[in-house]
């Protein structure tokens, strides 16, 4: 996740935590945030419903991309996963 950061021009805080906001704060950029969609898509191993989701609350720490992957294989709500 710094790497993606460092990419997008922005510098990483000294005091980035795993529940350091990603998406509210700005540092991750929309770009991002559709590479992170693919990766986390293979993680999960089905295709995810963007317009169905609260990314900047969902994914706005390395924390809550964890437990939303954790929910998703687990669960597999169809409000997460687009249907085939």
């Amino acid at each position: 996740m710094k790497t993606k950061i460092r990419e997008s021009g922005k510098s990483v805080p000294p005091d980035f935590s795993e529940d350091t906001p990603i998406i509210s704060s700005g540092l991750l950029e929309s770009l991002h945030l559709l590479e992170l969609a693919v990766l986390l898509e293979k993680e999960i191993g089905s295709p995810l419903d963007l317009t169905a989701l609260n990314i900047d609350k969902e994914w706005d720490s390395i924390n809550a991309i964890s437990n939303f992957v954790e929910r998703s294989r687990s669960e597999t709500p169809h409000n997460i996963i687009r249907q085939a």
